[in-house]
């Protein structure tokens, strides 16, 4: 199972998502992110990934979700999702344009499926575990738990 991490960046009513320019979400809108490197913890690369994908660094992140996705393109996932403040000013990378959204105007239909369900949790900074069962880009069905701490 290939590990990964999600950053989401709240203040106040606006959300910071990331277009990915390539690789895994090409063509998405989505939170910073990506694969845990050896020998790191899934915080320590929240904090490098925000470094890498908008040369800024996040502040008082703390892990509200894990999400299994399951035959993704073929790969199956465990994704430790994070919320965070931003200690900077993002700035567009190789990989990744930055923006602000208002969480009202979040572009669901650009982003991957199952951000819909999973995505207003880590707003609302509930906890929550999620399996989504995929078959390539598709979603087929999910399983989610949500509390409050």
């Amino acid at each position: 199972m290939i590990e990964a991490v999600i950053v989401h960046i709240i203040e106040g009513n606006r959300i910071l998502l990331h277009y990915k320019k390539r690789g895994h979400g090409k063509g998405n809108w989505n939170g910073l992110g990506g694969k845990i490197e050896e020998g790191e913890t899934p915080e320590e690369c929240a904090r490098r990934e925000a470094r890498e994908e908008m040369g800024a660094e996040i502040k008082n992140p703390v892990k509200l979700g894990e999400i299994r996705c399951y035959n993704v393109q073929g790969e199956n996932w465990l994704v430790h999702v994070f919320r965070a403040e931003i200690d900077g000013v993002p700035k567009e990378s190789d990989e990744s344009k930055p923006r602000w959204f208002p969480i009202s105007e979040i572009p669901y239909e650009q982003m991957w499926e199952d951000d819909r369900y999973w995505l207003p949790l880590v707003i609302d900074g509930l906890h929550f575990r999620a399996d989504f069962f995929f078959s390539g880009k598709e979603m087929k069905r999910f399983k989610m738990e949500a509390w409050k701490e």
